[in-house]
């Protein structure tokens, strides 16, 4: 079988490293596979400072997903110029893609949309993509509901992410578990208003436990500096969540929320907020919480509890690891493999 992902750019996004995952276990099953990639063409000078500016701040080799693919990519301006072999699958991941899905449009492979995440801050970006009358793969169960509220191509499958338990697993002495953790990110679908906020009034509320947060943005001023990494390796990532009691995750809107399950795997009880993909992942009261979105009291109250009610944490964690065992990589690649191989079967 043949397949060519294309992504809207290379980087340190979530979904272009759970693109790379994917495409590698094809690749080890025996697949022909091969990622195309969008490189930004910046239209002024303005804009090109400011990619220069973001590449400084925001990534860094740790970050080079497209880099950890073991097979064939291929950086792309316009991509009309690529070639395409009959056979190919061609899978765009990222509802960014729509545009080089409509360039394609005379071309006679078999495409499908892998919709890892809706975009109502950019709503004319999401009515175009989910418009297009294209087979689609969603990522979540809430994210399949919003591609069917467009009533434009069939929903083939939902097939999550996955983590990897031999990346994200408690990696210190559980003496050494003793704060509250979150991801910070300027992107409104995280809304970092809210996010500020909680850990603000936790500050406020609990002076004495640490903070812990990561991101690949530059650290905002209202969070000190000794609380916050910058574009961590896997590795320090790993550190960072098994240091925290609770790790919170506060968007506004999630496709899917891969660090929930990485948070789960490394020993955390988890709030996040009821934006979408959460639901697939935690039931509420039973392996965490969910809270409503933008709730910043409601958020610093179930941090409160967690911390005061021992018992309740430690249940959390004990369904948490039973959780975790649901969402394998190898799961989902075994779902987009039979689903593939369907599809080719009828070309």
């Amino acid at each position: 079988m043949k397949v060519v992902f294309i992504l809207p750019c290379s980087g340190g996004a979530g979904g272009i490293r759970s693109t790379v995952i994917m495409a590698n276990g094809l690749l080890n099953r025996g697949h022909q596979v091969r990622i195309l990639y969008r490189h930004y063409k910046p239209a002024n000078i303005r804009d090109r400072l400011r990619l220069i500016r973001n590449w400084l701040l925001l990534y860094d080799n740790k970050q080079d997903w497209i880099s950890k693919f073991r097979g064939g990519s291929e950086g792309f301006k316009d991509i009309e110029t690529c070639s395409f072999d009959t056979e190919e699958i061609i899978i765009a991941s990222g509802i960014e893609c729509y545009a080089e899905l409509d360039r394609l449009s005379g071309n006679s492979n078999i495409k499908i949309q892998y919709i890892r995440g809706l975009t109502p801050w950019m709503p004319a970006v999401m009515d175009k993509a989910l418009s297009m009358k294209l087979p689609k793969i969603a990522i979540s169960t809430s994210n399949a509901e919003g591609i069917r509220s467009f009533r434009s191509g069939e929903v083939l499958s939902v097939i999550p992410n996955g983590v990897d338990t031999g990346d994200y697993y408690p990696s210190v002495d559980e003496k050494e578990r003793n704060g509250i953790g979150t991801i910070y990110s300027g992107h409104p679908a995280k809304d970092p208003g809210t996010v500020l906020e909680v850990l603000r009034r936790i500050r406020k509320r609990f002076p004495n436990i640490p903070q812990y947060v990561f991101g690949k943005y530059p650290r905002p001023a209202k969070i000190p500096r000794k609380d916050y990494m910058n574009s961590p390796s896997v590795d320090k990532a790993r550190d960072i969540y098994s240091r925290s009691l609770v790790w919170i995750m506060a968007s506004r809107s999630e496709g899917f929320g891969l660090p929930i399950l990485e948070a789960m795997a490394c020993g955390c009880a988890v709030i996040a907020t009821d934006c979408g993909g959460p639901r697939d992942i935690i039931v509420d009261g039973e392996n965490g919480f969910l809270v409503k979105v933008g709730d910043i009291e409601q958020i610093v109250q179930r941090v409160e509890r967690l911390l005061n009610d021992h018992v309740l944490r430690e249940r959390f964690v004990r369904k948490s690891q039973e959780t975790v065992k649901k969402f394998t990589w190898d799961n989902s690649v075994n779902k987009l493999e039979k689903l593939l191989l369907k599809i080719s079967e009828k070309q």
